[in-house]
């Protein structure tokens, strides 16, 4: 692929699909190293453009790429040390951009607390989320469709109590 089709195809691509690349990040990352795994999941998206044979939808070739990145970005990452201002600064950001700061909470409740969960589960919940097929979250996962319902049913049934438990602390305080 020559560099200038490579380039329009990239533009292309961040074009239609950046918004998942943003709800990757923000399902594995802490809002203050959330733009750091953009910008990882992007260059991982560029770096696997070659491999692109065009057997399945572009969509599909960039969940499975973000997907992979964010689980290995996980791992490498585990040890950052926080930066609490600046994830402060950005929930405030977020509320006063926002029309509606009960949504915005409740977003934030649910992305702390899909973060919680292991890695697959995550991942598999996140594709879930975005309407992708049992077939194809099966295919991307190396597993059984069957696998993939009863791992997205107990993720569901913990993430449910995670967010009971986020809700009781945000009650105490």
């Amino acid at each position: 692929m020559m560099d200038g089709g490579r380039e329009a195809m990239f533009r292309e691509w961040m074009r239609l699909h950046l918004d998942l690349l943003h709800r990757v990040a923000r399902g594995f990352a802490p809002p203050a190293d959330q733009p750091d795994l953009l910008q990882e999941l992007m260059l991982a998206v560029w770096r696997a453009m070659p491999a692109f044979r065009g057997d399945s939808q572009p969509i599909t070739f960039i969940y499975r790429v973000a997907h992979n990145c964010a689980l290995t970005w996980r791992g490498r990452e585990g040890g950052r040390v926080r930066r609490d201002a600046e994830a402060a600064a950005e929930a405030v950001r977020r509320t006063a951009l926002a029309a509606d700061p009960d949504e915005v909470r409740m977003l934030d409740r649910l992305y702390a607390a899909i973060r919680q969960l292991p890695a697959l589960d995550r991942s598999i919940l996140l594709l879930a989320l975005d309407g992708v097929p049992y077939r194809d979250i099966a295919q991307m996962h190396e597993m059984g469709e069957g696998a993939v319902g009863v791992r997205l049913t107990r993720a569901r049934v913990r993430l449910s109590g995670i967010i009971s438990q986020i809700e009781a602390a945000e009650e105490e305080i």
